[in-house]
């Protein structure tokens, strides 16, 4: 059988359903179907369970579909080597990171990597936490950042920076950095907060923070964004809790003014890729550079 017939069978599995396997391949169900028959023939057993959608693999076919995994990555792995033994400067990665930071990273790491490798095609996908770790155990993505919460067993991971969590008021609350520490944050009881939304890890942080703190906010705001938490502190319509990374590299910062909390609040910054997967010469570079220009630019602001 071929790497391409392989695939076909690979991406049923991952979708659970041919009629959207065959749009994501852009061939005809009829001719993907067809593709699984005669696979199925070939080898003598059946790979899916002919049950209502999703399509599940019978244990054969589990089987089956561990070992085309393994054979399509061997493969890529080789051609991988392959092509940086012919030109170590050039290729292509694909990076993952969620939207709060990509507006932050990027333009710290870009330029500085573009100078240096300018024939390499970066990409870019965004996501939550979720998503971008099933993209890349998957070979959708070479490489994610992530934060320590989201540990998995089949990465390997990089650290880059600690982060620390911030509570943050408007530069004209009733009170001032010297009137309120982190031991009596109940003084705030009545003032709005913006939040992140309960999906976002911050949130759950933020949560944990107020509640050690014997102190239920007045929830004025819940957004996905960090970047929305500043802007509306900045206005002076409540307090917020963001990470010192959000607050060291926004141009709003100093319109407000922030208590640093408690160590153990902190997260740590990785870089991850999967533990079986070569990462080349310019995934490694990437991730020089990537740590070279965020310590760097926290450094700058602090």
């Amino acid at each position: 059988m071929t790497d391409k017939q392989l695939e076909y069978i690979l991406t049923i599995a991952n979708e659970g359903n041919i009629t959207r396997a065959a749009a994501k391949l852009y061939v005809s169900q009829a001719s993907l179907s067809q593709v699984l028959q005669y696979v199925e023939k070939e080898i003598g057993v059946t790979i899916f369970s002919r049950t209502p959608l999703p399509l599940k693999p019978t244990y054969e076919g589990e089987l089956f579909l561990r070992s085309a995994k393994q054979i399509l990555e061997i493969k890529q792995n080789l051609m991988v080597q392959y092509d940086e033994v012919k030109n170590c400067k050039a290729g292509r990665i694909h990076v993952g990171m969620s939207q709060d930071r990509s507006w932050l990273f990027t333009p710290l790491i870009l330029p500085n990597y573009v100078k240096e490798y300018p024939k390499v095609e970066i990409m870019f996908t965004e996501g939550n936490q979720a998503e971008l770790t099933k993209m890349l155990l998957q070979g959708q993505i070479d490489i994610i950042f992530t934060i320590d919460p989201f540990i998995d067993s089949r990465l390997s991971y990089h650290m880059l920076f600690k982060e620390q969590m911030l509570l943050i008021l408007p530069k004209t609350h009733r009170f001032t950095e010297w009137e309120l520490t982190q031991t009596d944050l109940s003084r705030l009881e009545g003032t709005p907060f913006i939040l992140t939304r309960k999906e976002n890890h911050l949130r759950s942080v933020s949560d944990q923070i107020l509640s050690d703190a014997k102190l239920t906010p007045r929830i004025f705001l819940e957004t996905h964004s960090m970047d929305v938490c500043m802007r509306m502190v900045s206005q002076g319509l409540g307090a917020s809790i963001v990470p010192d990374t959000l607050y060291y590299l926004h141009g709003l910062r100093e319109q407000v003014w922030a208590l640093p909390m408690d160590a153990k609040y902190s997260r740590d910054i990785n870089l991850a890729q999967r533990k079986d997967m070569y990462l080349p010469f310019i995934m490694t570079e990437f991730i020089r550079i990537a740590t070279e220009r965020l310590r760097q630019a926290r450094q700058n602001c602090q």
